[in-house]
């Protein structure tokens, strides 16, 4: 189901509206904001469910023969005194633990290979007999070996059901044992990758796709490489040898050399004057030299030292241009096989995105869902399940997410005994708590030496500067000012910044979809040239979208409009852009300037230090998704890295 309005920043209720403490202790329960949809509460003021139970589970599969697996899973639970809710809890999981150790421990010289892993089987067979590996061998309170190897394979390694259905493996679920293997790294197949998601599914279809495409154009080449590796090509070297560094010799490097006189054809010098001839360039002034002139004996020419091997024949340039050609053809075949293998994957994973669509640019007063679901209503092929409205709360998730911070920088200040029974709404617990930590770190401090003195006395102040080393009493006083602040965002109205809804069936979604398919310019201008007025909502043409993953959904962003979204990216392509063109120009001064060593240097610096600043860029721009983001981000550190390794290096470099 889509993301519940719940104590989690921009999905605060309106009835939630008690203490910052409250609100931030819940986020301190998560591990982000931007967490995936947590099961919707029925009684959130914000979110209207059809009914208590949503379509789908967060992820299954369309198969029949998966469910019919599931179903006897939880049958096998059951059967164990475990229930069959797919959660376990402590209990349970110790409950089948200790049915799982005990099994494997009675036939454990008949495991076979794909029950166990190799360093299981070593550990239980060899390593557990000697007590300098296992010392609580015989001790029965110490903890249970088996236990926790059991726990590793059935609960931390996936596992998958012994018989294949559709054609590939299903993934078991955790704890299960009956009839369940580990995954093999050779005969897994490619079709069950899915099982981690369409993006692992993807990635190894690319990578496979692209080794069989490289493959051919290398199969392509062989004639170009024996050419450029013959004498007929370098008399000097040719296949004179054979090892790491000779390979160059099959590329078109050339190491037969001459000087003649640089000059055209009408004799005049065309050397002098040029920019990458000077004696100052470093890089070429090794291929540069004078003479005097024989017919005059007085007159000084100048000389340049090229390659003398045969260039590109007719048979090589037909080579190249078929190569080119093939990968203008494999590419165009590669992009339709990914997009195949998109909805293939994308059909047998089930998820709530499948269910739901998100409208981005409601009225901010439709903050009631139970409207939002009567009015989608009509367009729904059963029913809507589930209607969630995300507040434009950007401030107070930003306060929440900073009093998170800074309670658990606090913790780490605090003993260790203390950090996870504090309870930070017990104002009075905290304020003890933070003195006797103070007069601890003031009587250690008294204990240094001199020199330890003389060093914090000189770093500490730097670092409190940038917001590091403060002392605790400073933390709780950023925690108390936050909450005072957090308290007072709680008291204003919020509008609505996005809505989303989940409806019963996937058809549904899809009916949806096709009815609010407006154009950019009818939404952005919200006239309905095209439209039925039934879809409209309160005068609004709606920006309807099929709602992305939610673990990938940037929360703090869905208030901001795409025309501001779009404006922050084209602002900061026009930085990136010119930090390039200064990279760049860095570059070449070092070439041509100074020598290849330190341009070697200055190149592998920016090569480190460009993703750290292209994602100062990035968190400048505003995403709805992650994968927005993500696509963002690698555009831009391409475009650097691009452009410093291959056009400014090619643009620099003479061809001698």
């Amino acid at each position: 189901p889509p993301p519940p309005p719940n104590q989690q920043g921009r999905h605060a209720q309106r009835t939630a509206r008690t203490t910052g403490a409250t609100m931030s202790d819940t986020i301190d329960r998560n591990e982000s904001i931007e967490i995936p949809w947590p099961p919707p509460s029925p009684s959130s003021s914000l979110t209207s469910p059809r009914s208590p139970r949503s379509p789908l589970s967060p992820r299954s599969h369309r198969s029949s023969g998966h469910s019919e697996r599931s179903s006897g899973v939880f049958n096998s639970k059951r059967k164990a005194g475990v229930s069959a809710r797919g959660i376990l809890t402590n209990d349970e999981i110790n409950h089948v633990l200790s049915d799982l150790a005990a099994e494997e421990q009675t036939t454990l010289l008949g495991a076979g290979l794909g029950k166990q892993t190799w360093s299981r089987y070593l550990v239980e067979h060899y390593l557990s007999r000697f007590k300098w590996y296992y010392p609580n061998r015989d001790n029965p309170e110490a903890p249970s070996l088996s236990k926790g190897w059991a726990y590793f394979e059935y609960f931390t390694l996936p596992r998958k059901f012994a018989a294949k259905s559709g054609g590939h493996y299903i993934r078991a679920p955790p704890g299960e044992a009956e009839s369940t293997k580990l995954y093999g790294p050779f005969e897994t197949p490619q079709e069950s990758l899915s099982d981690w998601g369409i993006g692992m599914g993807m990635y190894f279809s690319s990578l496979s796709a692209t080794f069989i495409i490289f493959i051919l154009a290398g199969l392509l080449n062989i004639p170009n490489i024996l050419y450029y590796a013959s004498d007929e090509y370098d008399p000097v070297q040719g296949l004179k040898q054979f090892n790491l560094a000779a390979m160059l010799q099959y590329s078109a490097v050339c190491t037969t050399r001459e000087w003649v006189v640089c000059a055209s054809p009408d004799g005049a010098e065309t050397c002098a004057g040029s920019g990458y001839w000077e004696e100052r360039n470093p890089f070429t002034r090794s291929y540069l030299g004078t003479a005097t002139d024989p017919e005059t004996g007085k007159d000084t020419i100048t000389l340049i030292n090229r390659t003398t091997c045969l260039p590109a024949e007719f048979t090589q340039g037909m080579v190249n241009y078929g190569t080119w050609i093939l990968l203008i053809v494999a590419m165009s075949v590669f992009m339709w096989y990914l997009g195949k293998k998109e909805v293939r994957y994308d059909e047998d994973n089930t998820t709530a995105a499948d269910y739901t669509i998100v409208i981005h640019n409601p009225p901010p007063d439709a903050i009631n869902p139970d409207e939002w679901r009567l009015f989608f209503d009509p367009f729904s092929d059963k029913s809507v399940t589930l209607v969630t409205v995300a507040l434009n709360n950007e401030v107070l998730l930003d306060k929440l997410l900073q009093r998170r911070k800074d309670i658990r920088k606090l913790k780490r200040r605090l003993p260790i005994r203390i950090q996870n029974e504090l309870n930070f709404d017990d104002k009075h617990a905290v304020e003890t708590a933070v003195e006797n930590a103070k007069r601890y770190r003031e009587d250690q401090e008294a204990q240094r030496n001199c020199l330890s003195k003389l060093l914090s006395s000189i770093f500490t102040p730097l670092l409190q500067l940038l917001g590091f080393s403060l002392p605790e009493y400073v933390v709780w006083e950023q925690i108390k000012n936050g909450t005072e602040e957090i308290q007072q965002l709680q008291q204003k109205e919020y509008g609505a910044a996005a809505v989303y809804v989940t409806f019963e069936t996937e058809q549904g979604q899809r009916t949806a979809l096709e009815a609010f398919n407006a154009s950019k310019f009818e939404v952005m201008a919200n006239v309905a040239h095209n439209l039925d007025e039934s879809v409209l909502f309160h005068g609004t043409v709606l920006n309807v979208e099929e709602a992305c993953e939610p673990n990938t959904v940037r929360w703090r962003n869905l208030q901001y409009y795409k025309i501001s979204m779009y404006l922050r990216q084209l602002i900061m392509l026009g930085i990136t852009l010119v930090l390039v063109t200064l990279g760049g120009y860095i570059l070449q001064i070092s070439r041509l300037r100074v020598d290849t060593i330190f341009f070697s240097i200055i190149l592998s610096t920016f090569n480190v230090i460009i993703p750290i600043i292209v994602r100062l860029l990035v968190s400048y721009e505003k995403h709805y998704d992650e994968g927005s983001m993500q696509k963002s981000l690698y555009v831009k550190i391409t475009l650097f890295r691009w452009v410093n390794t291959a056009i400014i290096t090619r643009m620099i470099t003479p061809l001698l």
